[in-house]
């Protein structure tokens, strides 16, 4: 792990970790965003098990996944590629970026997540001499990228991207405006909305909101469609039956997406049906094709490791053999 002062000298002065993998002499460098209340592993819980006794009550068994999807991405891509470069970083509140060991409750908004990876990136490509980047974003990492690149004072770092690769891509549109269907996002919406304060740390570790950060998304309801007409090369996984956010709302914005950038690539996961004890064929069809939040379970992770390395694959290769 190391670590790198960001915005030093401001009120907004944070140390950021990161940590390096791989061959630190290639010119080609994978970079990963992780999501909200994770850390540069992406390793969480996922739901194992949904039982139904004989009377028809129902309860859940969660797993805790051995290895985090980024550990495993980082993995599958070295076994093949091992001499790319590979950089994770942990955003502030997470992970190893905190202050001194602690929260703190500071602006953690969007814009400004984007600022800290953005010095980030740009340290670790000029120190390393990178000439080519790929990104992969997952959830709030997917917001955290699309700040990041539509940034016209990033634009030297937009230049170098080839490829990005989004899991479970969050937007300014969706959490911003969120429909009375979308529960958990309208509920927290809601709160965060009619708190005295306006501001909420949320349940997830690390994530701070408050009415500001909403109105700044309010700004910018299109910024997916911004990030589209940048023409990079993307691929999309959505979660069918994802819980945090529904699988209709999440299509239709990398629909829209991929109306201005036609060749975003875009994947629909599902994961392994769970035990029931129950036989009723309703329940059966009902959880079966239930995806978590960012693909966390056996089968939907390995999909999503297994297609963002083969898309990645040419963009490090085509690298590697220009450094020849």
């Amino acid at each position: 792990m190391q670590k790198l002062t960001v915005h030093e000298g401001s009120q907004n002065e944070w140390e950021i970790a990161y940590y390096l993998f791989g061959n630190t002499k290639s010119k080609n460098l994978v970079f990963m965003i992780h999501g909200g209340g994770m850390d540069s592993r992406e390793s969480a819980p996922y739901l194992s098990e949904i039982l139904y006794d004989e009377f028809g009550n129902r309860s859940k068994t969660f797993a805790q996944i051995e290895q985090g999807n980024y550990e495993k991405l980082t993995n599958s891509i070295l076994k093949t590629n091992p001499d790319t470069l590979i950089c994770r970083i942990d955003l502030r509140n997470h992970g190893e970026s905190l202050v001194d060991g602690k929260m703190d409750t500071r602006n953690t908004s969007l814009p400004l997540l984007a600022d800290d990876t953005a010095e980030v990136l740009r340290y670790v490509k000029t120190k390393y001499d990178i000439a080519q980047i790929e990104i992969v974003g997952t959830c709030m990492g997917c917001l955290v990228t699309e700040y990041l690149l539509t940034n016209p004072k990033n634009r030297d770092l937009y230049e170098s991207v080839l490829a990005v690769v989004f899991n479970s891509p969050l937007s300014t549109q969706f959490l911003a405006f969120p429909m009375p269907s979308e529960k958990f996002n309208f509920s927290k919406y809601q709160l965060l909305m009619n708190s005295p304060d306006g501001t909420q740390f949320t349940k997830m570790k690390g994530v701070f909101d408050s009415k500001p950060t909403i109105e700044e998304l309010m700004q910018r309801p299109d910024l997916h469609k911004e990030f589209a007409s940048l023409n990079i090369p993307t691929q999309i996984f959505l979660g069918y039956g994802d819980r945090l956010l529904p699988y209709k709302r999440a299509k239709q914005l990398a629909d829209e997406m991929k109306q201005v950038n036609p060749s975003i690539e875009i994947i629909k996961v599902s994961r392994s049906p769970e035990k029931v004890i129950d036989q009723d064929t309703i329940i059966r069809k009902m959880i079966s094709k239930d995806a978590n939040h960012c693909l966390y379970d056996p089968k939907s992770s390995y999909k999503f490791i297994s297609k963002a390395t083969d898309f990645l694959l040419p963009y490090i290769t085509a690298s590697k053999e220009q450094n020849v």
